[in-house]
This record gives C-alpha cells, structure tokens and sequence, in this order.
C-alpha cells in the first residue's frame, strides 16, 4: 500500500499533462447559443441509394400509427415525430406524466402487436 501512495504524486501530473493535450488537440467550436457545432451538424447524411430504402418503412410505420388509438397515437407522435419530453406531452395534452409515459407503452405494445399479426419486419 505503502508504494501506491508514493507513485500517485508521481504519475497524477502525468495524467493532467495527457487530458490537457488531449483537449488542446479537439478545440471545441461553440455557436452564438452555445452550444458545441458537433450537436448542431448532422455529417452522417443519409446516401440517395439509403433514402430509397427508407420510405417504404416509413410509410409502413406511419400507417401503422394512424391505426392506434386517438389518445396513444398522440403521445407517440408527439414523442418520436415533434421530439418533445413526456412532460412537454403532458401539458399540451392536459394530463399526468404517468398517464403520458402508460399511453406510450401501450402504444408501443400495440405497434408491436400490429406487426406481429401482419408479419411486418422493418
């Protein structure tokens, strides 16, 4: 124990010296609200061959979707499609929180369910 403690004095500035290199090397770009230019750029665009492939499951989705429930499609797309939190959900729609994140589960179960019954593989 006795040699741990005397090599920690020895081997910490080595460790600070790494993490400051490490930072100096990935400067970090703030944008007028900032917030860090990697979260704003998307550079994983999706590829012409990518997207062909994609709306044929979106459409498959979204019908699947207006199938549900008044009160769980909502929710679902609210949640997925606007991007808000459950509790941004649960002022617009006037309820709890718990009655949001129930009507997203059941949502979801029956989404499942549908494609189950209709052998839909995404």
């Amino acid at each position: 124990m006795k040699a741990s403690f005397t090599t920690g004095p020895c081997v910490l500035p080595i460790i600070c010296v790494d993490h400051f290199r490490k930072v100096k090397r990935t400067p970090t770009i703030k944008t007028s609200d900032d917030r860090d230019i990697f979260e704003v750029l998307n550079f994983s665009e999706p590829g012409a061959d990518q997207k062909d492939h994609e709306w044929p499951k979106q459409d498959k989705v979204r019908k699947m979707v207006d199938l549900l429930p008044e009160d769980q499609r909502e929710v679902i797309i609210l949640r997925h499609y606007a991007d808000l939190s459950f509790k941004e959900i649960a002022d617009l729609t006037s309820c709890s929180i718990n009655t949001a994140l129930g009507r997203m589960r059941y949502g979801l179960i029956n989404l499942r369910k549908m494609m189950t019954e209709k052998q839909i593989a995404l």
